[in-house]
């Protein structure tokens, strides 16, 4: 929307067999929770929609690099050195990105191996770049 305010919120949002999903709107995007992303029936319709909304978080949460020649793989190393994310946190990045990579260019590879597996591990991503992202306490603001 042209001249709409940037925002952070959760929305609570009535799902198919009256479960509830919840999403995080930030910027104008809506980052949604893992629970979410399992309504899409279509693997790739999971995965490109849940590391699109990865790499809109490092890009705007944590200035990874954005571009046509910047991979996500590049993505991540730049938050990982930049914010000093976890290693398991930047392992799972890195088990969502490739794959993402394996879906899309991979011709034999049609379907993930555990969708369960892949939005546990996006889930437990989202949760720690969040984190990051509001610091030790979401409370303390200094002013001088």
């Amino acid at each position: 929307m042209k001249g709409a305010a940037s925002f952070s919120a959760i929305i609570h949002r009535p799902h198919q067999h009256d479960h509830h999903t919840q999403d995080f709107c930030t910027m104008g995007s809506a980052f949604s929770t893992s629970s979410s992303y399992l309504q899409y029936k279509n693997d790739f319709e999971l995965v490109i929609r849940s590391t699109k909304d990865l790499e809109h978080l490092l890009e705007t949460g944590f200035g990874a690099p954005s571009g046509k020649n910047i991979g996500l793989h590049d993505k991540i190393t730049a938050a990982q050195n930049s914010h000093g994310l976890s290693q398991d946190t930047v392992k799972k990045l890195r088990y969502l990105v490739t794959i993402r990579n394996k879906l899309v260019h991979d011709h034999d590879f049609n379907a993930l191996p555990d969708r369960v597996h892949f939005a546990k591990s996006y889930d437990s991503v989202e949760k720690e770049l969040k984190g990051k992202l509001k610091g030790p306490s979401s409370s303390s603001c200094v002013i001088s």
